[in-house]
């Protein structure tokens, strides 16, 4: 919103174009020399306005002021030097007045009427010409209804987007919390009703094992409730390496292999990165029939891609409907970084799954 008020600016702008060039159109009995100082005078400084607006990252304050200096030094000199371009100097009156009504409201808009009357009349008085017709504060009027109209259009519109982005940010948040339950509350329990390989050898380890992997999670959940979740410790491959070794723990194998370790990685990638990778284990872990599975990172270009790659029974993903972990944990998080994923598999084929994200990230990510 800062970024649109400073903008509204080049309404009157372009107002003042269609009348300058409107005017220099039914005065085709210029001379040359003058044609050129009018151009130079009143077109290419409207123009360099249009630039400057879109390029810097501007305020109010001086847009308004250099708007105002611009319209008050081409008026006096055009009074004071060159009266027969003294017309001209009308559609940059009028488009102060718009510029002000828009960014400071109905009080300066009058204001600014009062203003663009004195430096009409004394202009005229300065330049030796007739004083300017009455009507010259109707197109004033006008001038300033047409922008409150304007502000009232952009301010409907900002209240729309505004609640519109408010609506689909509670949206999201939904689906994070619906992601991060079943990515945590979910999966653990589901891994906790897995059997073990130790189940039969040793039932009072596995119970064991249970019950220290239920305090675990659950002490993280309260923690991530309670927002004291401490971060996770280091880069992508020592967060891979960990989840190797709780994967392992849990029945299924992981050999992670580093072809290129990638450099300062954003948080929001490695954490979209880890998650995601997670899934796609508990997925081979519940579905594939395999202990064992290869976790591959390689970084080129500038893009992170992490692959995991089983033998198991594979599926057909033409046949069968994605699921929420799919939709979610996997495709809809790394499409929250500007990643992607694809899932590869056929019946008694295995399955690969590859997860691409950017090194940069395009805006930001929470």
């Amino acid at each position: 919103m800062q970024g649109v008020v400073p903008r509204l600016v080049l309404v009157p702008v372009v107002f003042r174009l269609a009348l300058f060039l409107q005017a220099l159109w039914a005065d085709g009995g210029r001379t040359a020399s003058v044609l050129w100082l009018a151009v130079a005078f009143f077109l290419v400084p409207n123009l360099l306005e249009v630039a400057w607006v879109f390029r810097r990252a501007t305020g109010i304050r001086p847009v308004l002021l250099a708007d105002t200096a611009y319209t008050l030094v081409t008026s006096l000199a055009a009074a004071a030097f060159a009266p027969g371009l003294l017309a001209l100097t009308w559609p940059n009156i009028i488009g102060t007045v718009m510029v002000w009504t828009l960014l400071r409201g109905a009080p300066a808009g009058a204001a600014a009427i009062a203003g663009a009357v004195l430096l009409r009349y004394g202009t005229a008085a300065v330049s030796g010409t007739s004083a300017p017709a009455t009507w010259i504060l109707l197109a004033l009027l006008a001038a300033v209804v047409t922008a409150l109209a304007i502000v009232l259009l952009v301010a409907g519109s900002m209240r729309f987007a505004h609640r519109l982005g408010e609506q689909r940010g509670r949206a999201a948040e939904r689906e994070r919390h619906r992601r991060d339950v079943h990515d945590t509350v979910l999966q653990v329990m589901e891994s906790l009703a897995l059997p073990a390989p130790g189940d039969a050898l040793d039932p009072v380890g596995s119970l064991d094992q249970v019950r220290r992997t239920a305090r675990a999670h659950a002490l993280r959940l309260r923690l991530s409730l309670d927002g004291d979740a401490p971060a996770e410790p280091g880069g992508l491959e020592h967060r891979l390496g960990a989840l190797a070794v709780e994967m392992t723990a849990d029945g299924l194998r992981i050999d992670l292999v580093v072809l290129a370790k990638p450099a300062d990685v954003p948080e929001a990638v490695v954490n979209a990165l880890h998650d995601a990778t997670r899934e796609a284990l508990r997925n081979t872990l519940k579905h594939a029939k395999t202990a064992r599975a290869v976790v591959c990172l390689e970084e080129r270009e500038g893009v992170v891609t992490v692959s995991v790659r089983d033998h198991g029974t594979g599926f057909d993903p033409g046949a069968r409907r994605a699921g929420f972990g799919i939709d979610n944990s996997i495709h809809a998080r790394l499409a929250e970084i500007g990643g992607a994923a694809r899932i590869d598999s056929a019946p008694g084929q295995g399955t690969r799954v590859v997860l691409t994200a950017p090194l940069e990230l395009r805006f930001p990510v929470g």
